[in-house]
């Protein structure tokens, strides 16, 4: 009496063999990641990040670690802090330069061990989502990149 099981599983192993084919699509290139370059005081490249644009219109970077970010910055009139330090208090319209933004820049284990920051200059290029900045006292600069156009709220 013949079995007939072996075609059962012929075609059961056909159909796995096919749904586990890998199909190429733009859902599955690779998703872009946020990162910071610092340049100066030293080099330092850091994966990982965010930028998003607040309900208040202002838009608003950090890059890791989260404890004692190696980059943070905002622009616009809400960002914290803005009024009592004299910055910038116009709001954030896009790509473009913005000075006199609050920005800070740790290299060291502790906020005090290599920390420069206070007033500078934030360039945010025309692809929305990379840019430059640079301490007003020119002791830290580098680049960034979002990894996406922060979404607008």
């Amino acid at each position: 009496m013949p079995v007939n099981h072996p075609r059962v599983l012929v075609a059961g192993a056909t159909i796995l063999a096919v749904s586990f084919v890998p199909r190429t699509s733009a859902a599955q290139t690779a998703r872009p990641h946020a990162s910071v370059t610092v340049e100066k005081p030293k080099a330092r490249t850091v994966d990982g990040g965010s930028c998003r644009i607040l309900s208040d219109g202002t838009f608003s970077a950090t890059f890791p670690p989260d404890a004692l970010p190696t980059l943070g910055f905002s622009i616009g009139p809400k960002a914290t802090m803005a009024a009592e330090m004299h910055a910038n208090l116009a709001a954030f319209k896009g790509p473009g330069t913005y000075k006199d933004e609050i920005l800070m820049v740790y290299l060291g284990k502790t906020a005090r061990d290599e920390s420069y920051g206070g007033l500078g200059t934030v360039t945010i290029n025309p692809d929305g989502h990379t840019g430059t900045f640079a301490t007003k006292d020119g002791k830290a600069s580098g680049h960034f990149d979002c990894g996406a156009v922060p979404a607008k709220p």
